[in-house]
């Protein structure tokens, strides 16, 4: 955003308060459009999966997404000082900020960030947590037992950290400090959203969420065994 911003801007641009502002900005469709296919994504890449809780994490992660975009975050000061939204002279305001409000509309904004953040971090536990050898998969069909409590402790470890990265990026958007010119808002969400990048595509790599069994390797399985040679109608073989 802050490069697209550079890039059709002719004034001095400046890292805005949070991700959410740059709804307000000139890189406001690129803001929407990302946003609506991430939650697009999200809320269906499970859907063959609705069992599971996988599928319902990721599709409230979806909808509260989606929520940012369509109920959006109040206005810059120098929008909000041309009137509130409704009015005629309101400059930057959405259909939805001039039927609901725009403090309103902010509102429900924020709780749909907070559900978003949450989603995020329980997905990466959830990640983790597909590292776990569950009961079903201690006794192998060969008879023999596998051995430890994960499948991949490097992975387990790692995704839960960044759960918990996550978590502690979505506090520090609230009561954390400011950095220079980044305000705690902006830091936390960057944070957040990059965190579970790196959880997301860690997972997708490894091909480890959701929690499947994971097959039996330890019994080699027999080759091919050629049947019969077929005879022609002569009764010689090929």
């Amino acid at each position: 955003f802050i490069i697209g911003e550079e890039a059709f801007s002719k004034g001095v641009v400046q890292v805005r308060g949070s991700l959410s502002a740059y709804s307000h900005s000139q890189m406001q469709d690129a803001f929407v459009g990302g946003l609506c296919v991430i939650g697009l994504m999200l809320a269906t890449y499970m859907a063959g999966e609705p069992k599971s809780w996988d599928f319902w994490v990721s599709l409230l992660a979806g909808i509260a997404v989606l929520g940012v975009v369509f109920f959006p975050t109040s206005r810059p000061p120098d929008q909000a000082s041309s009137g509130v939204c409704g009015s005629p002279k309101a400059i930057g305001c959405s259909a939805v900020e001039s039927t609901l409000g725009e403090h309103r509309t902010a509102l429900i904004h924020a709780a749909c960030a907070v559900v978003f953040i949450i989603c995020l971090a329980i997905m990466s536990f959830l990640f983790g947590l597909a590292e776990v050898v569950t009961d079903n998969d201690l006794s192998m069909s060969s008879g023999q037992r596998k051995q430890g409590r994960f499948w991949n402790p490097v992975l387990f470890w790692t995704h839960s950290a960044l759960a918990l990265v996550i978590l502690a990026a979505g506090a520090w958007a609230f009561w954390g400090a400011q950095l220079g010119n980044l305000k705690p808002l902006y830091i936390g969400e960057v944070a957040a959203v990059w965190a579970f990048g790196i959880s997301w595509l860690l997972a997708g790599f490894y091909l480890t969420a959701p929690h499947r069994s994971k097959p039996d390797t330890s019994k080699p399985v027999p080759p091919d065994i050629p049947g019969p040679s077929a005879t022609t109608d002569a009764g010689e073989p090929h």
